[in-house]
């Protein structure tokens, strides 16, 4: 009796340690190794670098039909009271204030004595009454400018391209570290259910 119960205890923890071990080797296959590596008849690389390009494909196909795209920006832009008196006032005076004292004026000093504060407003009323009145044509031409423009799927493409697979890996690994590691328990759980049952079907086999 007391050999079959050393017996089980064996089996048991070696179907915990396989099981375990083979869930938290595909996790690691996940991205290792990130270069193809070369052996005997076969070749090895992770699952995400061998298909970086079309896993990157399709998350970009995908937040763009499905998150954000260029028109979805577009039509909120056209939506949302963008250009207000309060935007216009900002970049009036980022643009007429601050620009033509730094440049014009550092340029030319006798201008000071044409353009002092007082006209300076009025160039800005005059600019900002003239924006406002034509808002809707100024936001349709910027709409439409962005939609020509801006590829939005292949800006993200052109990103994750970029993005390291170490840093990558670090990313997804962090963020779905208790969920992976609970992956590797179930592993070891299930390991140790079906040692369990080979122990039990051996017993019977022994009984025939």
């Amino acid at each position: 009796m007391e050999n079959l119960l050393i017996q089980l205890a064996i089996m048991v923890f070696v179907g915990i340690l396989i099981g375990w071990f083979t869930n938290y080797l595909a996790i690691k296959l996940l991205f290792r190794p990130y270069k193809e590596v070369n052996f005997l008849f076969f070749k090895i690389q992770g699952l995400i670098p061998k298909n970086r390009d079309k896993i990157s494909e399709n998350i970009a196909e995908t937040i763009e039909k499905e998150l954000i795209s260029v028109k979805y920006i577009t039509e909120k832009l056209k939506d949302n009271d963008v250009i207000n008196d309060e935007v216009l006032d900002k970049l009036l005076d980022k643009i007429i204030g601050e620009k033509l004292k730094k440049s014009i004026f550092e340029k030319n000093p006798l201008l000071k004595m044409f353009l002092n504060d007082s006209v300076i407003e009025k160039i800005k009323a005059y600019f900002k009454k003239a924006i406002l009145e034509n808002k809707e044509e100024i936001v349709e031409e910027i709409v439409k400018i962005a939609e020509d423009k801006i590829d939005f799927k292949e800006i993200m493409l052109e990103k994750m391209k970029n993005f390291s697979l170490e840093e990558m890996e670090r990313i997804i690994l962090s963020v779905s570290k208790n969920e992976l590691k609970h992956i590797e328990i179930i592993g070891g759980v299930l390991g140790g259910i079906i040692a369990l049952f080979q122990f039990f079907i051996m017993l019977l086999l022994k009984q025939i």
